[in-house]
């Protein structure tokens, strides 16, 4: 008999409801047994839970630490401001530990601290859901493994513009779905916003998901000056150097920060003269004038493979891009910290100042680093390396199709300082900022004020240590002068001309925007250095490395077949 399924014999049911096996036999219970291991199986296989995909996690018996589905939900855009220098680049890096933290890591940590987005829903092979808690330490501590609890789709988490290690942003936009306060529809509070239709005794309703209400009844009247302070929220649980400006309570249908964006603004700040120089030297300025001319010859649409990093991973074909403005301004009223003279009256101070410009760049979309190769191709232009012609060289591709060798200028002074949209689609509120207490965290411009004066105490001290030892070495020389014009007056022999004279190095110092000058040999003018595989090398070469299955779906030959095209889909800002 072993292996058949024997019917158990009709035993009358208790008012509880269960089965009384208390008179059911040995081999009627093993049957029984079978019976409903070979149903949970059969079940088991025509579950549409497949078993390789879930994540297994220890099961907990902790309730759910926030119920969402008690809640609406709304896409906003928010507009946010960080300084790069802290922060490992804006994009969070699922699974792949970084030497800092990046924008969005601390971003997602606190959109889930405030509940205003649900953490990412796990399930047992059994296909019951893991209520393991986000915060195991506590809502003030940092949260463990934050990229399990990340799910970009449900919260239609989009971003404008990604930029990289040490880079800020003044305008940078971001839109997601979060917890609101608008009250639900009459419908969604007797059934709940995910309840079925099928779950109401009613035969004559259709079955299927609730649709929303078409009728103003169906819906209670709500004002966004009664929708939840997100500004404020977030700001309490960001880091002071990552602060939120303002919100946008109704985007476009369907909206996404990247591909409604219309133009991007990028600054690169730089101080003329770049570097210091040698007490009793004349400082090594940067010619502004042929930097600025330089700077014209950008604009328009051209193709810029020479003037950005090549991304083999996302097999672009396609460089061309639209710049609509590229210029050198000054920056004003900045006071001066130190003199490049010391000991001069004020009137004199103010004009020997370092001055301050910046390099203002504004188009579509921008391909891999191709704002700071823009502005290294600039810093040549300005030391006189290069004439400004040399940019109208590089965006010629036709007697140039390969880049030459040289180096991007540096990132921290690079700032996304906007992200354009059109003014009837996003509306952007601003909160007011005056009401926090002071030293809070959601106090914006208390928070900013804090971080200016401590930047700039530190710019104080360093210009007048600076000042000084400036001062202390016009000293030096001057005396070091009066007393060889007296050995001179005296033997008449002039030291100075003597064989202990230290001899100059035969090299170049190239400005990149860092604090320092690079040295270099003999300088080799750009068009005549050698140069880097096609494009089309480097596409190849790099999809070799890959699977067949990656190849089939994002080789260049792959993507043509599709229609997917660079310009849309696949092109990287700073």
């Amino acid at each position: 008999m072993e292996g058949q399924v024997i019917t158990p014999p009709h035993v009358e049911l208790p008012q509880s409801g269960g089965t009384n096996y208390t008179q059911w036999t040995q081999e009627a219970l093993i049957s029984r047994i079978r019976h409903l291991e070979s149903s949970l199986e059969t079940n088991l296989l025509n579950s549409e839970i497949k078993q390789d995909s879930l994540t297994i996690l220890p099961k907990s018996t902790a309730k759910p630490d926030f119920d969402f589905s008690r809640y609406t939900s709304r896409l906003i855009a928010l507009k946010f401001a960080y300084i790069g220098g802290p922060y490992q680049g804006l994009e969070y890096h699922f699974g792949s530990d970084t030497p800092f933290p990046t924008v969005e890591e601390k971003l997602f940590e606190a959109l889930l601290k405030a509940r205003l987005v649900p953490p990412k829903t796990y399930y047992h092979p059994d296909g019951s859901i893991d209520t393991t808690q986000v915060f195991t330490s506590g809502s003030t501590a940092g949260i463990e493994d934050i990229g399990k609890w990340v799910d970009l789709d449900s919260w239609e988490y989009t971003k404008c513009g990604r930029t990289d290690r040490g880079v800020s942003a003044f305008g940078q936009v971001v839109g997601v779905r979060v917890r609101s306060n608008r009250p639900k529809s009459k419908p969604e509070e007797i059934l709940g916003e995910n309840a079925l239709v099928e779950d109401v005794d009613d035969s004559s309703t259709p079955k299927g998901p609730i649709e929303p209400a078409e009728t103003d009844d169906e819906t209670p009247e709500f004002e966004d000056k009664d929708e939840l302070p997100y500004v404020t929220i977030l700001n309490r649980l960001l880091p002071s150097t990552i602060r939120v400006l303002a919100w946008c309570p109704n985007p476009p249908e369907n909206f996404s920060a990247r591909f409604n964006c219309q133009a991007r603004t990028y600054h690169y700040f730089f101080t003329n003269p770049p570097a210091p120089h040698n007490p009793g030297e004349q400082p090594r300025v940067l010619d502004i004038d042929a930097m600025k001319t330089a700077a014209k010859y950008y604009e328009g649409l051209h193709d810029f493979r020479n003037l950005c990093k090549i991304d083999a991973s996302k097999q672009i074909t396609n460089f061309k891009r639209r710049v609509e403005e590229a210029d050198i301004v000054k920056v004003g009223g900045v006071t001066p910290v130190f003199s490049l003279e010391p000991c001069e009256t004020s009137q004199r101070m103010l004009e020997r100042r370092p001055e301050t410009y910046y390099f203002k760049l504004t188009g579509s979309a921008f391909l891999w680093h191709q704002v700071r190769h823009m502005v290294a191709i600039l810093f040549l232009v300005g030391q006189k390396l290069e004439k400004p012609d040399v940019v109208k060289e590089l965006l010629d591709v036709q007697n140039m199709p390969t880049k030459p060798f040289y180096n991007m200028a540096d990132d921290r002074p690079l700032v996304l300082w906007d992200c354009l949209f059109d003014e009837n689609e996003v509306k952007w509120v601003y909160p007011e900022l005056n009401r926090a207490k002071p030293s809070s965290r959601e106090d914006v411009i208390g928070s900013l004020w804090e971080l200016w004066h401590n930047s700039n105490m530190d710019a104080m001290l360093s210009g007048g240590l600076l000042a000084m030892v400036y001062g202390q070495q016009e000293t030096r020389r001057k005396r070091e002068t009066v007393e060889r014009n007296g050995d001179l007056a005296m033997t008449g022999n002039d030291n100075s001309n003597s064989s202990n004279k230290k001899k100059v190095r035969d090299s170049t110092w190239i400005v990149d925007g860092s604090p320092m000058q690079t040295s270099f040999g003999k300088y080799v003018e750009i068009v005549k250095r050698g140069r880097m595989e096609t494009v089309e090398v480097i596409n190849r070469r790099f999809a070799a490395r890959k699977s067949e299955e990656w190849r089939q779906k994002w080789s260049v030959e792959a993507k043509r077949e599709r229609g997917i095209g660079d310009m849309t889909d696949y092109d990287h800002d700073e």
